[in-house]
């Protein structure tokens, strides 16, 4: 028990200590260093959009600024097939497009690029679209009826 009792006191003595600055220990801690803030990378994630073999789809550029605000853009965006059948028809501003489905099923990789400097430098931007073509379905049977005749 005067084990228990000494203990205690030196604990006592050795706060007490701490708390008017004798005795004080060197802290542990963490050595951070911070870099300045920068933006992050704006990777393109693919805009997916399914349609038929009997369809085609318009896609629209609508160019903003990292706040949400639109933004111009120096020329026409480039439409290009990465991969795949589909047909793209751009308009004369490049700001849209048909997608325009290949008659057999399958997937289609559409990258848009386009300079966001609108001074002499580059500075491009890009999307992609994934259009997967799936085969139409029949909607109704077709059913027809000949003629009467005997029997």
């Amino acid at each position: 028990m005067k084990r228990f009792w000494k203990s205690v006191k030196d604990t006592i003595i050795n706060v007490y200590n701490c708390s008017r600055g004798r005795g004080r220990r060197r802290a542990a801690g963490f050595n951070f260093k911070f870099g300045l803030p920068t933006t992050k990378e704006n990777t393109p994630m693919p805009v997916t959009v399914s349609i038929t073999t009997e369809q085609k789809v318009k896609a629209t550029l609508a160019p903003v600024t990292d706040t949400g605000k639109p933004a111009k853009l120096d020329g026409a965006p480039a439409w290009t097939v990465l991969s795949g059948n589909a047909q793209v028809v751009v308009s004369e501003d490049g700001l849209s497009a048909d997608l325009i489905s290949s008659d057999d099923p399958g997937d289609t990789q559409i990258i848009v690029k386009a300079d966001a400097n609108l001074g002499e430098g580059v500075e491009e931007i890009s999307d992609i679209i994934d259009l997967s073509v799936v085969g139409a379905t029949a909607k109704n049977l077709g059913l027809t009826v000949g003629t009467p005749e005997p029997k």
